[in-house]
């Protein structure tokens, strides 16, 4: 089933109720809308998957991330040409500069993976709706009311507590840190673009996407040229594929072109708070996969962040734009 809706104004960073004390009924009835929670839902399954999976790649970052954009750009624009469309134009401007940041964000993703553990990038990302709290005042003339403001950030803090309350070492060196806020900064730049490109609500998701992958993968190309050596190449194989492809089409494909349908029927705000239960899901996988204990604090903290998550869908908050 494609993934539309009817027209509607695009969703704010923060829900709700404009200063005039008029709220739109469109709006109010996009966010109580069951399907967007729903879709929700299984972004944040897909994506709690992506880095325990990711950091089974042995390969240099440079190298996952080539070949994680190499299957996927051509797969998704054969998914269009089934369909009997095409990548215009319009789209492939519009996702310039979302797409670049992307595949620069995974290039950081995976180099944080290499030199750290999932706990640290984790903690990192788990920074983003603070971040975005900060951005969406000067970006979009969209401010916080001050409940929003303590659910987002009881909740950043609860998603913490669920990563560090695994019990894994933070026995990391500066620069897997350092790889972690890059990745941080690169990926909030990716959703404040992407917010910021969409032109219209009902733009495909799928060609949205294919626009993003093939100028994510536009952006490797550089450094795989000018830093990439034969042992580098040499290094990818055997079961990398496995997990490559799995990045590629299950948290890359298609979580990502449901998240590109989400970000017209969903407050970014809001949905940025919704994925940090993904956080819960990824410590969950790093137990199985990776052997990363659980412990009584990260249940604790994982109730912090569901409570958050679900006092913002039940209760809507109102926003100022000044």
């Amino acid at each position: 089933m494609e993934l539309t809706g009817a027209p509607s104004r695009t969703p704010s960073v923060f829900s709700i109720q404009e200063v005039e004390g008029h709220q739109s009924p469109q709006i109010q009835d996009e966010v109580s809308d069951a399907l967007p929670l729903a879709v929700m839902g299984v972004v944040v399954l897909v994506w709690g998957l992506g880095p325990p999976i990711s950091k089974l790649v042995t390969a240099p970052p440079l190298i996952g991330t080539f070949f994680r954009f190499g299957i996927s750009s051509p797969f998704l624009l054969l998914i269009l040409a089934s369909r009997r469309r095409m990548l215009s134009r319009r789209v492939l401007a519009a996702t310039a500069l979302p797409g670049l940041s992307f595949g620069v964000n995974l290039i950081f993703v995976f180099a944080t993976l290499q030199e750290a553990t999932i706990s640290v990038l984790s903690t990192v990302v788990a920074m983003q709706p603070a971040l975005l709290l900060v951005l969406a005042g000067p970006l979009f003339r969209e401010y916080p009311t001050q409940r929003q403001l303590v659910f987002t950030l009881v909740g950043v803090v609860g998603a913490i507590g669920v990563i560090l309350g695994a019990g894994s070492e933070l026995r990391s060196s500066w620069v897997g840190v350092g790889f972690a806020a890059l990745s941080l900064l690169t990926f909030s730049l990716y959703f404040v673009l992407t917010r910021l490109a969409r032109f219209d609500n009902d733009v495909d998701p799928i060609e949205w996407m294919a626009g993003i992958n093939i100028w994510a993968f536009v952006s490797t190309i550089p450094p795989v040229l000018l830093m990439a050596d034969r042992s580098d190449w040499a290094q990818f194989g055997g079961i990398d594929w496995l997990w490559i492809s799995i990045v590629a089409f299950v948290t890359g494909v298609f979580g990502h072109v449901l998240m590109t349908w989400l970000h017209g029927h969903l407050e970014a705000a809001r949905s940025s708070l919704y994925i940090l239960t993904m956080h819960i899901v990824a410590v969950g996988l790093a137990w199985l996969i990776h052997d990363e204990p659980i412990t009584w604090l990260q249940g604790a903290s994982g109730g912090v962040v569901l409570l958050c998550v679900a006092l913002v869908i039940n209760v809507p908050d109102q926003r100022e734009v000044r």
